[in-house]
């Protein structure tokens, strides 16, 4: 089966360099035109299923891909949400480094090591993405063979560090680009894998 795992369109605070995490933020009109564009390079693609995180950002963009496929099932799955960043929620890096700047250094230098201060780390993220991977929505429907996960840049990051055997040390090394839907197989007994190049030639932020 193909997965494929498309980041939300982009919201104000993305543009303004600010950490989302959990704050639910919607995608505006701009956001709205990039998300009909990210459904314009699915076409091609015969979609079964759309999942999505519940967060409202990633929830306008299923709904615009699915309603563009022809009124693809959605279904939502908290497992995908973004990872919490706590604290630094709202805040951009330059405001970040003069609060927390050892916090900072440490997520940067060592990301598999870090937790945000009244968040999560990656081995939260790590975990609920297992789950989602071991015990899929779509699991046991037969007739399922392309499914699109909408969520977010932490998740998507993850995805692609577990179906290359990757760890969580070159979390921070996984480019993430809005737009291009990120493709991987995945079955049951194998989990997931790489399934290059994606479906899309275009880039996603």
């Amino acid at each position: 089966m193909r997965l494929l795992f498309v980041r939300h369109a982009p919201t104000d605070w993305n543009r303004e360099g600010r950490y989302q995490g959990r704050t639910d933020t919607p995608i505006g009109e701009t956001g709205l035109r990039e998300a009909r564009r990210i459904a314009e390079t699915l076409r091609g693609v015969a979609v079964d299923l759309v999942v999505t995180s519940p967060l409202r950002r990633a929830l306008e963009t299923a709904e615009v891909i699915a309603a563009a496929l022809g009124g693809v099932r959605r279904l939502v799955d908290g497992r995908l949400v973004e990872i919490s960043f706590g604290d630094w929620e709202g805040f951009t890096q330059e405001e970040i480094r003069a609060r927390w700047p050892t916090a900072l250094r440490a997520w940067k230098r060592t990301p598999q090591a870090a937790r945000f201060p009244g968040g999560e780390s990656l081995h939260d993220l790590e975990r609920r993405l297992r789950d989602f991977l071991r015990t899929p929505p779509w699991r046991g429907e037969g007739c399922v063979r392309n499914v699109v996960a909408v969520s977010h840049a932490g998740p998507i990051r993850l995805a692609r560090l577990l179906a290359e055997r990757r760890s969580l040390a070159e979390f921070r090394e996984v480019p993430v680009v809005g737009g291009i839907a990120q493709e991987f197989r995945w079955s049951a007994s194998e989990g997931l894998a790489p399934n290059l190049p994606a479906t899309s030639p275009q880039d996603l932020p």
